[in-house]
């Protein structure tokens, strides 16, 4: 976005798609003669660990809900189904097309010419001047040089400079959020969904359920808010939180208005959130839907012979092994329970999520079945009723809460309470001497094995994420970790 009344210069040493685009809101693009520049166009990426597992001798059982829910199928495939290819062709479509029509609305350029530009590969900054990529190829002293001639400063004289902390620290009254009487209350959920928080630090950031539904209550049961936002940035995570954050969602939107501002990420879980509020806004590529649910084991007897190790349970009840027998298969009855478990817990998600955007369960069926959309392509299936930012949101706050466009509000944020010293302390020690618990979540985690997960899959987009010169193999985990 251009700041008005201002101009706006880019410098870029190092510069992919994601960098370009940015520099593109800039009226200026600089950068060194030996800068690195790779416009050469987006990929995405879709991990598949069935061969590394059968290596191992870990055979996954997953029930995923959903034809287009592949989240499962990284643990049971070793390639992409046609479902899950024609989901990811058209998110990347959807974002090729975006990057395209931005880059060639702010060049001045055909949408074909950058197209056929990227084709050639071109990597050489003399190019990209010449092509009208750049504006000049000068160092940073230089850009410097130029700011002060075009500011009138003195050539021995230190330009005037605000550092990214001061600047990100910059008043709100400075960005119309605060200076009115009105306040609006902003409620964060960024990150992977649990449902309560784990004794050890490392374990506990993301959403844990228990800790927002105190601040959902809060803004509730309190009478100087006059509306709220929920931020959502989560892929998702454990059903039962998502399911008991949303029952509080609605319940706060039955006493104010509630608005649901969707930021890169708000799919499975997120989306299971967000379809609480009022009003959902999304940005025009924010990933959503997601609306399946995936739960799974591993069967690990055969690792369990190459490394010798023997496991005997006695139970008692017909299912009582269905958890915890990790060292064989699910028996047929066994098998039949866990797939009707997963089966109602996505019947759950569809029908409240045909509830709260006002479907027929069998419209809402056509855009579920764990598709994830742009939030472009979400407004147009009726998943989200406005494209934007927060700045666009607040606004939709206040038009619902009677308060005049024009009039300042205070947006007030409910942030996390830093944790106090015996938290701290617990936390230390359990990382420093449990090895075997943390071990034990972490296992828990891979095999979902309490929980039925609403989770979106983990897709990399190699160029926007900047991982093409990354290890294959450790990005492959990286990216499988940061789905789970």
């Amino acid at each position: 976005m251009m700041l008005v009344g201002k101009f706006v210069v880019a410098y870029v040493p190092s510069c992919r798609e994601k960098e370009y685009y940015i520099a593109c809101a800039c009226e200026e693009i600089y950068a060194p003669p030996s800068a690195y520049f790779s416009l050469f166009g987006l990929t995405v990426q879709a991990p598949f660990l069935r061969g590394v597992l059968e290596n191992l001798g870990i055979e996954p059982e997953v029930e995923r809900i959903g034809k287009y829910k592949s989240v499962g199928d990284q643990l049971t495939r070793k390639t992409m189904s046609e479902d899950h290819h024609e989901m990811l062709t058209a998110l990347l479509d959807n974002i090729y097309t975006n990057w395209l029509d931005k880059v060639s609305s702010a060049r001045g350029k055909k949408r074909e010419d950058i197209e056929n530009f990227i084709n050639k590969g071109v990597y050489q900054v003399e190019r990209l001047k010449e092509e009208g990529f750049l504006t000049d190829i000068i160092y940073d002293d230089e850009v410097i040089t130029r700011l002060k001639e075009r500011l009138q400063v003195k050539t021995d004289k230190n330009l005037p400079m605000v550092d990214n902390r001061k600047y990100s620290g910059v008043r709100k009254s400075t960005l119309g959020l605060s200076g009115g009487k009105e306040l609006i209350a902003i409620i964060r959920a960024s990150g992977s969904i649990r449902r309560i928080e784990s004794s050890l630090s490392t374990r506990s950031s993301g959403i844990i359920g228990e800790k927002l539904i105190e601040k959902i209550r809060k803004v509730r049961e309190s009478n100087k808010y006059k509306a709220a936002i929920i931020r959502i940035d989560s892929p998702g995570g454990d059903a039962l939180a998502s399911d008991l954050m949303w029952r509080e969602i609605r319940l706060l939107a039955a006493s104010k208005p509630v608005i649901a501002s969707m930021s890169d990420v708000a799919a499975s879980g997120g989306y299971y959130m967000a379809m609480g509020a009022g009003v959902i806004v999304a940005e025009s590529l924010t990933l959503t839907g997601s609306i399946g649910v995936v739960t799974g084991k591993f069967n690990l007897g055969k690792l369990y012979e190459k490394i010798g190790f023997n496991k005997e349970i006695i139970s008692r009840g017909r299912y009582a092994e269905l958890r915890a027998a990790e060292q064989r298969s699910l028996r047929p009855d066994e098998a039949e329970l866990f797939s009707k478990s997963a089966q109602h817990a996505y019947k759950q998600f569809r029908d409240k999520a045909a509830l709260s955007r006002s479907m027929t369960v069998d419209k809402m069926e056509e855009v579920a079945q764990g598709r994830v959309w742009t939030g472009k392509d979400a407004a147009s299936h009726g998943l989200v009723d406005a494209i934007g930012g927060l700045s666009r949101a607040v606004a939709i706050a206040k038009l619902k809460a009677n308060i005049p466009l024009d009039r300042q509000v205070t947006v007030l944020e409910l942030s996390r309470p830093s944790p106090s010293l015996p938290e701290i302390l617990r936390g230390l020690g359990n990382s420093l001497v449990g090895v075997d618990r943390t071990f034990n979540e972490l296992l828990q985690d891979l095999t979902f094995s309490h929980e039925v997960q609403a989770r979106m899959d983990g897709i990399m987009f190699e160029k926007l994420e900047g991982y093409p010169y990354a290890n294959p193999i450790l990005a492959l985990i990286k990216d499988y970790l940061s789905s789970l």
